[in-house]
């Protein structure tokens, strides 16, 4: 499995087009947004290094929701499609090509700024380097004797 942020925006945007069909996913506020829709944004990622080659990958994501602005039952549909992502998302479906590998999410928390959901979520990843590895290209000498005495 290859591992990137990508990838990971391109697994929720299809985890989001499974629960609305209807609604558009983007990655950027454009001028010709469609309402409602879904923006994915990546918010913190870090890696950290562990032992032998391991990361400790934390990246996260913040999914918000856009409706038209001053529509009735606002905060109606705000709260439905809050319950949905919550449901939809305790685990994310990652896909690389054809490999689809459950990732649990942490962190999940909700709020509601300017009239727009934000859905924020963490995946917590260990993803393994492909090592370097530098064999000896001969051998050294070693004097060495045993000590009498």
């Amino acid at each position: 499995m290859n591992f990137t942020i990508p990838k990971i925006i391109d697994s929720i945007a299809g985890q989001l087009a499974n629960l609305y069909p209807n609604v558009p996913v983007y990655d950027s506020p454009s001028y010709n947004t469609s309402y409602p829709c879904f923006y994915v944004f990546v918010v913190l990622p870090s890696i950290k290094d562990q032992i032998d080659g391991i990361e400790m990958r934390d990246i996260s994501f913040d999914i918000v929701y856009v409706q038209q602005r001053n529509s009735p039952a606002q905060n109606v549909e705000l709260m439905s499609v809050l319950e949905s992502l919550d449901e939809g998302f305790d685990m994310l479906n990652y896909v690389d090509g054809n490999d689809t590998t459950p990732l649990h999410t942490h962190d999940r928390n909700a709020s509601i700024e300017d009239q727009e959901l934000h859905y924020k979520l963490t995946i917590k990843q260990r993803v393994s380097r492909e090592a370097v590895i530098t064999y000896m290209q001969e051998m050294e000498q070693n004097n060495v004797e045993v000590k009498k005495g």
